[in-house]
């Protein structure tokens, strides 16, 4: 894995809602198999708000409480954007400045970054997906705090990432740096698709920090300059070219299937998009119980002339086989590009939906139909490139693993199904999540991924009930999902297995769902995170949905 450095600046972070868009990025890289360090600056505004209070009280700009209180802003926005992280299903961790050993020298508001703890940081890799650390703010020799001037999220971005030797890229309200602000010249505004240092210099100030410009350049460093959800940016560092100028594209119009528990956490999510985004018609099953949504005027319950080509996604969040596949193939057929959370039609219908995809060439996909937040599905596609896969083995239902844990803890079976229920990681009828239905739907697509073309010699099947979830002292449960290579094929296996209490997937914790891949170089790979929940499912399916809009030619 990799690791990028990232950084959300206030112009980004227009306020707590904003927040989520930012997830949305994180998450498009952790799913990709980077390690994400993320600084991130105050909410727009908020150290203004914070300097005009301090000057309220007292000489602010000699008062030696100042830093304190200004650094609270950025402490604030990043916070709460590693909570809305860890809700969407991302394996996080918080640092501050002074767990990560950030350091600087002179001026209380306008210092220079001296060192940093380059091996808390590493550490942190090891064991999560994402660190998040808050920008601006530095400690001196004193152990006082210290501001690193305006733009100083830059400046600690960079540090960060020449002292752990990886890249870099801030995000900006705008999608690259321009010869003139587009906002005074228009059209007429050249974006750059690389600057030279020297010219940077010049013109990127205020986008990009001069004393990270000037930092990046002593070190041979480059930066990247880029919005959020764009395929390309500016790259400060490079030769200086001009982009060609990318064509002004119309929103994605999407049609959605279910505004339930997870269907109206995406279309929520959706609407934070409203840029990019333009639901066009939401499919439920009665119109009259959704007359107070938001989005009432667009939800129809005739499912027969749903499916047209006039949209560019169906977002896919229906439950069973029908009308779910139905809808799928009518849509890819149409050339309309499908992302899915509905793992039995995309098990039950896998062939025919590839088939449509190949003859129309729409991409059909499903990373929130196995694993939620967890990028399992992702994980497997990028193994199969370029090895052979040994076996995999996973726990792969969050619900009945928080069932699991729950009796673990000490619950009863009826009061853990209970909790479930109420926390939404279960159905009023959960059957398919405790008879294997679930699972086995979710291990056929994995299978088919891993050995495509090969069906197991055997399929051992085991179920939860109440009396099966006996636990040996010392040891730990889980409901485990394996599929191996054989001598003459595969064979494969769900049910409940004791293993070693420190034994991986012993590790997957409530609704967490887990993997390991076998490789065939020896290697071995993992992936975790929330595999159940309206917000991890949600976070799965918008990423599908800005995958598409990032490579789809919209006219």
């Amino acid at each position: 894995m990799s690791t990028l450095v990232v950084k959300f600046g206030g112009s980004v972070l227009t306020s707590e809602g904003a927040l989520h868009r930012a997830v949305a990025e994180i998450y498009r890289y952790v799913r990709d198999a980077h390690k994400i360090i993320a600084v991130v600056s105050a909410f727009k505004g908020d150290t203004d708000q914070l300097m005009r209070l301090a000057v309220s009280y007292t000489q602010a700009s000699t008062s030696s409480a100042t830093p304190h209180l200004l650094a609270t802003g950025e402490m604030k926005a990043a916070t709460l954007l590693a909570m809305a992280c860890e809700r969407s299903g991302i394996v996080t961790k918080f640092r501050s400045a002074y767990e990560i050993g950030l350091t600087a020298e002179g001026d209380h508001f306008n210092a220079n970054p001296t060192g940093v703890n380059a091996d808390v940081l590493k550490g942190d890799l090891e064991k999560f997906d994402l660190v998040v650390v808050p920008g601006y703010v530095a400690e001196n020799a004193s152990g006082e705090p210290v501001l690193l001037g305006r733009g100083g999220s830059d400046l600690t971005a960079v540090y960060i990432a020449k002292a752990l030797d990886v890249p870099v890229k801030l995000y900006k309200d705008i999608d690259a740096v321009y010869d003139a602000d587009p906002a005074q010249v228009g059209d007429s505004a050249k974006p750059y698709e690389a600057l030279a240092w020297d010219e940077a210099l010049k013109i990127a100030h205020p986008v990009v920090q001069n004393k990270a410009m000037r930092y990046a350049k002593d070190n041979g460093m480059t930066v990247e300059v880029a919005a959020l959800t764009k395929g390309y940016e500016t790259v400060l560092g490079g030769k200086t070219s001009v982009r060609k100028a990318v064509p002004l594209k119309r929103k994605l119009r999407i049609a959605v299937m279910g505004a339930g528990g997870v269907g109206a956490k995406f279309l929520e999510r959706a609407q934070e998009w409203d840029d990019l985004i333009e639901i066009d018609r939401v499919l439920v099953r009665d119109v009259s119980k959704r007359r107070d949504h938001p989005l009432a005027a667009k939800f129809t319950s005739d499912a027969r002339s749903f499916a047209k080509g006039d949209v560019d996604v169906f977002v896919d969040i229906g439950t069973g086989v029908s009308p779910s596949a139905e809808l799928l193939e009518s849509f890819l057929k149409a050339g309309v590009s499908v992302t899915s959370a509905n793992k039995q039609a995309v098990a039950a219908s896998g062939d025919k939906l590839r088939a449509a995809s190949k003859a129309s060439g729409a991409m059909l996909t499903y990373s929130a139909s196995v694993g939620g937040g967890a990028p399992i599905i992702e994980a497997l596609s990028r193994a199969v490139k370029t090895y052979k896969i040994k076996s995999f083995c996973g726990v792969l239902n969050g619900t009945s693993n928080f069932v699991i844990d729950q009796v673990e803890a000490g619950k009863t079976f009826d009061a853990a199904m209970d909790e479930a229920r109420r926390l939404g990681f279960a159905e009023p009828d959960s059957t398919a999540d405790l008879d294997g239905t679930d699972v086995g739907a979710k291990l056929k697509l994995l299978r088919e991924i891993a050995y495509p073309g090969l069906t197991p010699k055997h399929l051992e099947v085991g179920a939860i009930t109440e009396d099966s979830l006996i636990i040996p002292d010392g040891k730990g449960l889980r409901y485990v999902a394996r599929c191996w290579r054989t001598e003459d094929g595969i064979d494969a296996s769900m049910k409940l297995e004791v293993l070693d209490a420190d034994h991986y997937l012993v590790g997957a914790k409530g609704e967490q769902n887990r993997l390991i891949l076998e490789l065939d170089n020896d290697e071995t790979w993992y992936v975790t995170g929330k595999g159940a929940g309206a917000w991890p499912t949600s976070e799965a399916l918008l990423a599908d949905v800005l995958q598409i809009a990032r490579e789809a030619n919209l006219k």
